[in-house]
């Protein structure tokens, strides 16, 4: 599923082809993405984009004038955002783009779309339904951006404070890095490569790491995201992002995905099992 530095991705290619256009259409093809409203096309219809906020995976659509509406859109795991013009040049981000996913738009995957005066349609697609596209109030939305924790490459991250929670918590740690009330925007990925850079082991508790331990992983989670969004994520799953490029922050994993090869320090077997109901990747040699 895309992670933080793919949606940021997404974010960054997305808002200059959409900011400024006013939404002239909305058709919802599945009314469960967006929560079963109703009234959202006649919400959103003559409204103007402005921006494009983001806190962990969740894009935040902001417009011009209407200070008590904005657009919460998430891809959780197969959402895809596809932006066709007039000449239906094709553009996206998202989970697995394939020719599939990029012609005949609208299709049976596509859940809702987005007409704009500009000639650009934006389509939500979304394989499993897990995605979505909501409307929401200031009040749902500040309450919604508090359940989040901080992220680590932001400049106010505290590593310190952030360290100190982290060692209270009595779960793995790997559990702990992707709980997104603690930590935002740590998925699946960027937590191995976070624990194998500090040398931790994904099944240690939380609690029992000590000060210098927490304090690295505070920092290496801070550092690994900012330079996977430098390259536009990941190119697991095929992820593109709206621009058309392919991200390859794939060439720099060290285990994620790795499992049955050889650790690049020190040549033990990458292992794989599950933690957090996730799948987990990790050198037995090089993490304690």
């Amino acid at each position: 599923m895309p992670e933080l530095p793919e949606v940021e991705t997404v974010r960054r290619q997305l808002l200059p082809i959409v900011s400024d256009a006013t939404i002239t259409a909305v058709e919802v093809f599945h009314p469960k993405t967006v929560a079963y409203d109703t009234g959202i096309e006649d919400a959103l219809v003559g409204a103007t984009i402005t921006t494009i906020d983001r806190i962990g995976k969740l894009l935040i659509v902001s417009f011009l004038n209407r200070a008590d509406l904005f657009l919460l859109i998430h891809l959780k795991m197969t959402g895809q955002i596809l932006c066709a013009d007039q000449t239906q040049q094709i553009s996206g981000g998202g989970h697995t783009l394939s020719e599939t996913d990029v012609s005949d738009l609208p299709h049976k995957h596509t859940r809702v779309s987005f007409s704009l005066n500009t000639g650009v349609t934006v389509y939500f697609n979304d394989m499993r339904l897990f995605g979505y596209c909501k409307r929401a109030t200031a009040t749902e939305t500040a309450r919604i951006k508090a359940t989040f924790g901080p992220e680590p490459h932001s400049l106010d991250f505290d590593p310190k404070a952030f360290a100190q929670k982290l060692r209270r918590r009595r779960t793995p740690v790997k559990a702990a890095l992707l709980d997104q009330t603690l930590l935002a925007g740590l998925g699946n990925i960027y937590v191995d490569e976070v624990l194998f850079r500090v040398g931790v082991r994904p099944t240690r508790r939380a609690d029992r790491l000590l000060a210098r331990e927490a304090l690295a992983i505070a920092e290496a989670a801070g550092e690994i995201l900012e330079a996977a969004i430098q390259v536009g994520g990941t190119t697991f799953q095929h992820f593109t992002d709206t621009g058309g490029q392919a991200g390859n922050y794939t060439d720099y994993l060290k285990v994620f995905g790795q499992q049955g090869t050889q650790c690049p320090e020190c040549g033990e077997i990458i292992k794989k099992i599950r933690v957090a109901g996730r799948g987990t990747h990790y050198c037995a040699q090089c993490q304690k």
